[in-house]
């Protein structure tokens, strides 16, 4: 059988370039069950999974111009927990899928590297997984998911599809404020993070006058004015937000379909604004980013960039200097990152199993992912830095508007 390849999507071109064992481009998605996880099972339901998911049956190939995907046979084995979280996927001297299903106790955990799928896709895949597996662990009868696209939509570049000669944006490079501090060994993270009532942040989140992205970008932006040194408080913090372009552009995509935007603000070098204040900001100014002209022109000049005719000759070893290179310029315009991927959905009849979800990214620098479940918001901190100040303002400003905050974290002993 001849093998199908696929050209990687415009945003994950960057990802094999600029991957190093410091920033592996490796997210983390974790279910963690009221009850421990049956491996057999587990490897049953991940089977019947890639059969409907395809997309995911995928290498990481090095072409001449590019790198590529190619389908393969590979089947996805699931392991008990083995290595640190977010470690390294791509190896370039290793056939190996892009992805891996592991557990431990109770958690089931879906390691996935960017350049297959971004959060979306990986948590379309992770719905259906879990479906699978709870229907099997509870002699159910298999519910439906809400994700139900065809193979094709599956695999669709958006990015080619929605891009046009119109305008595209010209980007401002502003050198942001970089968090400095000793790091954890070995190139691990800390993770930290808070599970609240969902309904109590977004009641906060109306009281400042903003949606519930905004008030946390807020309380981030605060949180790092907190801990950062006076003499450096003329430099503007910014926190870099994954925008899913899905909610703008009728995709169903299983690949990468997102772009950045950048909220920012410089702190007075005495006093710091109330975080409602910070918040109500924030959102105005993501709503001035995230308008639909705004992010197609955002799109076009990606795609710009990606057909440039010395872009398109130049050979892969030299364009990985080039991508190297300008993804840590890249680095310099944000603080750092906050990822809102939105509800996980599970059938109702299979909610009762399952006590949260959780995501973790891996990253160089200070990282928060979010999502929500079943009525509770997850906060999730990824770390390369020992000190925890920036996670502690943070959880103590939201509890400080009024949310009840449970509190887990790592040991990096």
């Amino acid at each position: 059988m001849t093998n199908k390849w696929v050209r990687l999507d415009n945003a994950a071109k960057i990802f094999p370039s600029s991957a190093s064992k410091s920033n592996t481009h490796v997210f983390r998605i974790t279910c963690e069950l009221h009850e421990n996880v049956d491996s057999a099972l587990l490897q049953e339901a991940l089977d019947k999974t890639i059969t409907e998911f395809d997309i995911f049956q995928y290498i990481m190939r090095r072409g001449l111009f590019w790198y590529y995907l190619e389908s393969t046979n590979l089947r996805p084995i699931v392991r008990e927990e083995y290595k640190s979280p977010c470690a390294p996927l791509y190896d370039r001297g290793r056939k190996g899928l892009l992805y891996e299903i592991t557990y431990y106790n109770s958690r089931i955990n879906c390691e996935i590297y960017h350049a297959l799928t971004d959060g979306t896709g990986a948590l379309h895949f992770m719905e259906l997984l879990i479906t699978k597996y709870l229907s099997l662990a509870h002699s159910l009868t298999e519910p439906a998911v809400a994700y139900d696209a065809s193979s094709a939509q599956m695999g669709d570049d958006s990015f080619n599809k929605y891009s046009s000669p119109d305008r595209a944006k010209r980007k401002k490079h502003v050198s942001a404020y970089q968090l400095r501090g000793t790091r954890h060994a070995e190139n691990r993270l800390s993770f930290i993070s808070g599970s609240m009532p969902l309904d109590t942040a977004l009641t906060a989140a109306h009281t400042c006058g903003c949606t519930l992205t905004a008030l946390l970008c807020g309380a981030m932006m605060n949180a790092i004015g907190t801990v950062m040194p006076v003499r450096l408080k003329h430099k503007p913090v910014v926190i870099a937000v994954p925008v899913n372009l899905r909610k703008h552009f009728p995709s169903m995509s299983a690949r990468n379909f997102f772009t950045l935007v950048y909220i920012g603000r410089s702190f007075d070098p005495v006093k710091l604004p109330p975080v409602c204040e910070t918040a109500a900001q924030a959102g105005v100014d993501l709503t001035a980013q995230t308008g639909a002209e705004n992010l197609a022109a955002d799109i076009n000049a990606n795609i710009n960039a990606e057909r440039n005719v010395f872009a398109r000759i130049t050979p892969l070893p030299l364009k990985n200097i080039v991508l190297r290179r300008a993804y840590m310029l890249s680095q310099r315009r944000a603080t750092a990152t906050l990822s809102n991927v939105g509800a996980i959905k599970l059938h109702p009849e299979l909610e009762k199993y399952v006590r949260e979800f959780t995501i973790g990214n891996g990253t160089n620098k200070l990282q928060a992912c979010v999502c929500s479940f079943a009525g509770k918001l997850n906060v999730g901190f990824t770390s390369p830095f020992v000190s925890s100040d920036v996670q502690r303002v943070f959880f103590r400003t939201l509890a400080e508007l009024g949310l009840d905050i449970e509190i887990s974290a790592n040991r990096l002993d």
